[in-house]
């Protein structure tokens, strides 16, 4: 696929089918991602791949650290049916550890950048993708599942799988960018 094809075709998805993407094309998208540009070559992010039932025990995990007042049945239904909406995961972290909060930033954004290559390699492979992020990324329970250290953070939860063909996948219509030139 050429790159500004990719661009511009590549679309968030709600729906996914059930079948499992090869572990080959995970493996290869993940390290797609690593090529993103990182000040310092810092290479602060770390991904963690779930599929089957390590979704659900993630969710069980987000789940027991609800407070009371959000530890609900149809609150830990939500959480189940975001983390198996699509039948793998990629939780991408940061590392923390930054000393100071220019570095931090810095590092913040290159795990955005492997982000986006995650999306632009799954759409290359005929994948579907959806970056999520919301309350699940603030979650104690999720980090503490994870393994995360002081200062780590989720920056997205990837939902990674073939296609379901019924319009969900749509994006917006994209106006100019607004650009100064200057000399």
């Amino acid at each position: 696929m050429e790159l500004y094809e990719a661009l511009r075709t590549r679309r968030s998805s709600s729906r996914f089918a059930t079948e499992l993407p090869p572990r080959e094309v995970i493996e290869r998208i993940v390290e797609a991602s690593t090529w993103a540009p990182n000040h310092h070559v810092t290479e602060p992010w770390a991904f963690h791949v779930l599929a089957g039932d390590a979704r659900a025990t993630l969710a069980r995990s987000i789940a027991e650290a609800l407070s009371a007042e959000k530890d609900t049945e149809r609150e830990r239904t939500a959480i189940l049916a975001k983390l198996e909406r699509s039948p793998i995961v990629v939780v991408v972290t940061q590392r923390g550890g930054a000393p100071d909060e220019v570095r931090s930033l810095e590092d913040y954004a290159a795990c955005a950048c492997a982000t986006h290559n995650l999306l632009l390699a799954a759409h290359a492979e005929g994948l579907a993708a959806k970056w999520s992020t919301g309350k699940l990324a603030r979650s104690p329970g999720a980090a503490a599942h994870l393994g995360l250290a002081e200062g780590d953070r989720i920056v997205a939860y990837v939902h990674l799988g073939y296609p379901v063909d019924d319009g969900s996948a749509r994006g917006p219509q994209r106006s100019l960018p607004a650009v100064t030139w200057d000399g």
